[in-house]
């Protein structure tokens, strides 16, 4: 549907759109964020929100999903003002349940995707004591599965298992497939960091279950990276390959480039691994493309330029090695990012010693920031 017919939807023989209208609406948008497709769904929920003037819950609605676009594009702040003037009491106390539920998680994950961990925790705490003090207890499951998010977001990974447990017991009652998919992904992420990464993989393969065949290619990119990256640590890159792979091909359906470059990216380094260095140069040339359409200056492409210079380095291309991990770390250090500097800091030392330039690799070694690879490369 293009938004000449969601306009037409919208419309009823009043000239005023009916609630049934307003919802129906709200219902595409939510698809169209299942399946990545962020900026379609902005420009639909600016009708939204047009429409629903004359009704403040399924306005407070709308809201809600432009932040979780504007979360899934990474702009945390805009994120975060497109429901902050529901965070007080009295801007709440019209709206019905499903919205004031709503606003209290979107809230509280926007405070968490702006690094106030804190107060994300103390909001959806205490909306969680709120809902469950009245006959709303039945609808909490949201609640739990975004205080796993934000646990996961501050590596508290047992609590946030258990609330991932939490909300997989709630959505087990209701049959939500959303709420389903994101409770099993969220245990298989505690698994991969508590380090069982066969469990990992068996709660996520119980994810893309549920999605099925419903259009979610944003989820289901995200289920199959992290299955490749289970298989990272079990040392199976054959089959890590095969999850990037099909991971690629859901985010290339996205807006997401950027997660698409990711994947790319990861998918070079294991073809690095298996000796398949034509494969893993086009790999890595194709993430570099992405990300730097995307955004040049993102802070993903000096580590894109970091993995193409480790393959030339293996391909004894020396010269051409030097020129993209000398850019690696310009770009990462232009952007203030230390540890995104490190990591090619370390391979540029590296390259500089297969060149046999000793000073200038002590140098690299040296230069701050990367003050832990030292013994490491004394031992190179």
């Amino acid at each position: 549907m293009d938004l000449a017919d969601a306009r037409v939807r919208l419309r009823s023989r009043t000239g005023q759109p009916s609630s049934q209208n307003l919802l129906a609406e709200l219902d595409e948008v939510r698809s169209l964020l299942d399946q990545g497709l962020s900026a379609e769904a902005k420009s639909r929920i600016a009708l939204l929100i047009a429409a629903a003037k004359n009704n403040a819950s399924i306005l407070a609605l709308a809201r809600c999903a432009l932040s979780s676009a504007l979360e899934m594009q990474g702009h945390y702040r805009d994120s975060l003002a497109a429901v902050a003037m529901y965070e007080s009491p009295e801007s709440r106390a019209k709206l019905d349940q499903q919205a004031n539920q709503s606003l209290k998680v979107q809230i509280g994950l926007a405070y968490n995707y702006n690094g106030d961990h804190p107060k994300a925790i103390s909001i959806l705490k205490g909306a969680l004591r709120e809902f469950s003090e009245t006959d709303a207890e039945q609808d909490t499951g949201a609640i739990y599965a975004a205080l796993a998010r934000v646990y996961r977001s501050i590596s508290e990974y047992p609590i946030a298992r258990d609330y991932a447990q939490r909300a997989l017991e709630h959505f087990r009652t209701t049959g939500d497939w959303r709420g389903l998919a994101e409770a099993y992904f969220g245990l298989g992420m505690a698994d991969i960091h508590e380090g069982d990464y066969e469990a990992s993989l068996e709660n996520q393969q119980q994810a893309l279950k549920l999605i099925g065949d419903h259009p979610a290619s944003y989820s289901l990119g995200r289920i199959y990276a992290n299955m490749a990256g289970a298989c990272w640590f079990l040392k199976r890159p054959q089959e890590g390959i095969r999850y990037l792979e099909k991971a690629i091909s859901y985010y290339e359906r996205t807006d997401h480039k950027g997660s698409a470059a990711n994947g790319y990216n990861n998918l070079g380094i294991n073809l690095i691994l298996l000796g398949q260095w034509g494969r893993a140069q086009e790999a890595l040339q194709r993430a570099l493309s992405l990300a730097t359409e995307a955004d040049e200056r993102a802070e993903r492409v000096p580590m894109i330029l970091d993995s193409l210079g480790e393959l030339l380095m293996l391909r004894g291309e020396l010269d051409e090695a030097k020129d993209y991990l000398e850019r690696a770390v310009a770009l990462a250090r232009e952007d203030g990012n230390k540890w995104y500097a490190c990591q090619p800091l370390r391979t540029l030392a590296r390259c500089y010693l297969a060149m046999e330039d000793f000073a200038k690799a002590l140098g690299k070694g040296e230069s701050p920031g990367s003050e832990q690879y030292v013994t490491e490369l004394a031992g190179y």
